[in-house]
């Protein structure tokens, strides 16, 4: 039977981004023209390992607000000679007292 026309989406988690060889994640904001490059590990941190693709609908631009374009990919070459990559430094919890009138 031939395979159907639709378009196919796989699941492709952060977590099979670390198999292999050095593997990131760049975030891309159309509007500021903005590169940010994560390690898959530091991402899964903060998300748990969600789909690559669900990440552009989790993140907003820190400086203008706006939508960004996600992809993976292998930096090679000229590429990773000045690559700037963003580390997790640590996760804040904010505490917020709730009162109740009693």
């Amino acid at each position: 039977m031939p395979e159907p026309y639709w378009p196919k989406t796989k699941d492709y988690p952060l977590s099979r981004l670390n198999t292999g060889g050095i593997r990131l994640v760049r975030f891309h904001c159309a509007y500021c023209k903005r590169d940010q490059n994560y390690y898959p590990l530091d991402l899964i941190q903060v998300f748990g390992d969600v789909d690559v693709n669900s990440l552009a609908h989790r993140v907003k631009c820190e400086k203008c607000h706006g939508s960004l374009d996600v992809t993976s990919f292998s930096p090679e070459g000229k590429e990773a000679v000045g690559l700037k990559i963003r580390r997790l430094v640590a996760i804040k919890i904010q505490r917020v007292p709730v009162w109740r009138e009693g």
